[in-house]
């Protein structure tokens, strides 16, 4: 226990001293795009997923599912929020990656965010996108194959 409290106190203080080399005001507009992109992706994951279950339950319809009045079944609730959020991790894992890349692409970004990155291990590109593709090997096939499975499932909206 002790070795899980030292490694987690030591990738916090590693975590605090990466995070003051931070001086660019264009980690603002990148985090600012992260979260308009990765709601975006969630959105059209979701859409994509009730696509599937309208082709098992062509009754159901998508304003339905979200706007109904009465009561809903604890089955349907737990059902309907595995759907709906077991993707969230994946998209935003997915939308990192997008808006890394995206401002990997445009030189003038990428020099300042490279010039933060020396002297900090861990914190190149290359570095960065590989933990986070790893992230999103896991997180999205287990989160889609959950909201898949749940969309199957729900039978009901009451």
């Amino acid at each position: 226990m002790k070795q899980i409290i030292d490694k987690t106190i030591k990738y916090y203080s590693d975590a605090r001293q990466r995070a003051t080399r931070r001086k660019s005001p264009w980690n603002i507009v990148l985090i600012l795009l992260l979260l308009v992109t990765w709601p975006v992706i969630w959105y059209l994951l979701l859409k994509l997923i009730w696509l599937f279950h309208v082709t098992i339950y062509p009754s159901h319809e998508w304003g339905y599912f979200w706007h109904q009045s009465g009561s809903i079944s604890l089955r349907s609730l737990i059902l309907g929020f595995l759907m709906a959020f077991s993707i969230v991790p994946g998209a935003m894992t997915l939308a990192c990656i997008l808006v890394n890349v995206l401002f990997w692409f445009i030189p003038w970004f990428r020099r300042i965010f490279e010039s933060e990155a020396k002297g900090y291990s861990g914190t190149s590109f290359r570095t960065t996108m590989h933990k986070l593709f790893k992230i999103f090997l896991w997180t999205f096939p287990a989160g889609l194959a959950i909201s898949l499975l749940a969309a199957y499932f729900l039978q009901s909206l009451r």
